[in-house]
């Protein structure tokens, strides 16, 4: 029995990041925070630096200093077009030169600004390679920016013409200017942030399915561990939350039974009657599944024995009996303080239990341990023994000595891949023939999505109802006013 890759399914991730809402809403809201906090940062930056954006669009226009266009004519011809687009690229120049930027300082008579300080805050843009010029300053104040931007209009106007003896500068846009938070920090800043806080958590997610895979397809149980699938038991809200054993009000009810006629006909093909059940980690649901397909088992008539060999954590003896007398367990056999008929526990017809109660020091699997159960074993048609998770406890191995067959269980998004993989190549090399697997509380991406709706919803009612607490509090803070 070996192990295949697992294949990734889209149903696996939708279902994982259903299943991780959660932290992905936790990233979001620390995303969405961080936003806010750079927006109150930035606006006290803003308000400290009084940094504002003052823009203006202008227009080259090829005019000579009279305002005639060429051939002293009032109106342009194309050639004055074209000339206009030529010259835009010699204004832009002229209006960030040096010469023309301290021009405007000494007109402005500004202190402690330099010409270097103004081009470093001007940007110049041309509008589609057209003789529109979109200009657009960084300036800590706003009425001296918008005065610097209309001087520099102005300034530039009479710089062209005198340089390039043609060409004129027309206002499309005054300047106007509006204030910036921090500089350059929008108020859409948190926006950026929430995405970015959920595409972390998506990614956190993702990362979690990929490198801690779980197993959601119970198909997944012959496609990757190359065992039979036995049956999927789908999960119930009610058996998970209660632990019950033959309850009508079940919904499994049905697939323990079903589950019942299979392990009977895989092992009267194998010939085997005696069959322990392990997994690769504990809260698997072996010991609520053993219990429930025995009791089926019996149901039909065949003389059953059920025996708890999971002697560091029992838990068998108590889904039938709340409190368990010594003389009826496994310890009492083993030390002689009970024989074979006295030590068993008669629950109905067909089923006897051979439980165990936790010692201080518990038994390990000697051979008289194994001797005494293997005398109790004798008299059965079926003997199904509960085992301790073969990927923890690898004394569980010995119980090889006393039965037939082997029956694994995986439960739906629990183990990890590589845990599974180890626990069923420690059965495959110990040599016992495993007669299948058993996938538990089986659940799709559409039931993630329906619990995941049901929190959800769950979490609006509490929200709802702490507002309409805190709305009566202020009414009642009202009345006494």
């Amino acid at each position: 029995m070996g192990s295949k890759k697992t294949p990734l399914k889209k149903s696996d991730i939708l279902y994982h990041l259903l299943k991780g809402w959660r932290i992905i809403v936790l990233f979001t809201l620390v995303g969405f925070a961080a936003g806010i906090s750079f927006i109150a940062f930035g606006y006290v930056r803003g308000e400290m630096t009084k940094e504002y954006s003052v823009s203006a669009s202008i227009a080259i226009v090829a005019q000579n200093e009279k305002g005639y266009f060429s051939a002293d004519s009032n109106y342009p011809y194309k050639t004055d077009v074209d000339t206009a687009r030529t010259l835009t690229e010699d204004a832009i120049y002229i209006i960030k030169s040096r010469n023309n930027l301290q021009e405007v300082i000494n007109n402005l008579k500004l202190r402690g600004v330099s010409a270097g300080t103004i081009g470093g805050n001007l940007n110049i843009s041309r509008y589609n390679e057209t003789e529109i010029i979109e200009l657009n300053l960084l300036w800590r104040s706003e009425r001296e920016g918008t005065e610097i931007m209309d001087q520099i209009i102005k300034t530039s106007n009479k710089n062209l013409a005198a340089t390039m003896k043609i060409g004129k500068i027309t206002v499309i846009n005054k300047p106007k200017a509006s204030f910036i938070v921090g500089g350059n920090i929008g108020v859409s800043t948190w926006v950026y942030g929430a995405l970015f806080g959920a595409i972390i958590g998506v990614a956190f997610c993702l990362l979690r399915f990929i490198f801690a895979a779980t197993v959601i397809n119970g198909i997944d149980i012959e496609e990757v561990f190359d065992m039979d699938l036995l049956a999927v038991l789908p999960f119930d809200k009610t058996y998970a939350r209660t632990r019950s054993v033959f309850r009508d009000d079940m919904a499994i009810r049905d697939d323990f039974k079903s589950l019942a006629h299979m392990l009977i006909n895989r092992m009267e093909q194998a010939k085997a009657r005696r069959v322990y059940i392990t997994s690769s980690k504990y809260k698997e649901g072996r010991t609520g599944i053993i219990a429930n397909v025995a009791l089926h088992i019996a149901e039909l008539g065949k003389k059953t024995l059920l025996i708890d060999c999971d002697i560091k954590n029992p838990q068998l003896g108590t889904l039938f009996k709340e409190e368990l007398l010594y003389e009826q367990t496994l310890n009492a056999l083993y030390r002689g303080d009970s024989d074979e008929l006295d030590a068993v526990l008669h629950i109905n017809g067909c089923l006897d239990l051979l439980p165990v109660i936790l010692e201080k020091v518990p038994d390990n699997f000697n051979d008289a341990m194994l001797g005494a159960i293997s005398k109790v074993m004798e008299n059965y048609d079926y003997v199904l023994i509960d085992a301790a998770p073969i990927g923890v406890d690898a004394e569980a191995l010995r119980l090889n000595e006393i039965t037939d067959v082997a029956l694994f269980v995986v439960r739906s998004d629990y183990a990890s891949v590589d845990n599974i993989k180890k626990a069923i190549h420690r059965l495959d090399k110990s040599g016992i023939p495993v007669i299948g697997g058993i996938f538990n509380a089986a659940s799709s991406w559409k039931d993630a999505f329906k619990r995941t709706k049901k929190q959800m919803d769950k979490l609006d009612r509490l929200i709802s109802r702490q507002k309409e607490k805190t709305k009566k509090e202020k009414n009642k803070d009202k009345k006494k006013k």
